[in-house]
């Protein structure tokens, strides 16, 4: 179960960087950056609550052997 943990967690700390970037970079001047950057990490973390469902499809086999050891 650690494992399972492991890679979901892998999987937020993803997309919430990839959606804190993207936010910070089209959050524009006057505060826009630091709003960015936080609603970009909560976009993220609904992009990977819902490509979450499709692990079974886009997850390398290596990685499910180890997740299934």
């Amino acid at each position: 179960m650690e494992r399972v943990a492991l890679v979901a967690g892998c999987w937020f700390l993803f997309w919430m960087i990839v959606g804190s970037t993207v936010g910070g970079l089209t959050g524009g001047a006057h505060g826009g950056v630091q709003n960015g950057i936080y609603f970009g990490a909560f976009s993220g973390a609904w992009w990977a609550v819902l490509t979450s469902f499709t692990w079974p499809w886009i997850m390398p086999e290596s990685i499910q052997r180890w997740m299934d050891r």
